[in-house]
């Protein structure tokens, strides 16, 4: 089982995207929860890899993301 955290690669990758307001507001929750937690929960890193998976099927189909 790996580590759900939200590292810098992957801070960095959506430091790059343009997130809507609520995964902004999502993300940012989250790295603040690992200021106080080890780690995310299930559910919280289910809806982090869901993210990142939208933008990178629309970078990879050379979509503009808006």
């Amino acid at each position: 089982m790996s580590i759900r955290r939200i590292k810098k690669p992957l801070l960095e990758f959506f430091e790059k995207q343009t997130l809507t307001d609520g995964e902004k507001s999502f993300i940012l929750g989250c790295i603040n929860a690992q200021k106080k937690y080890p780690q995310l929960t299930h559910r919280q890193w289910q809806i982090v890899c869901e993210i990142k998976d939208k933008y990178n099927e629309q970078i990879s189909r050379g979509e503009k993301i808006t």
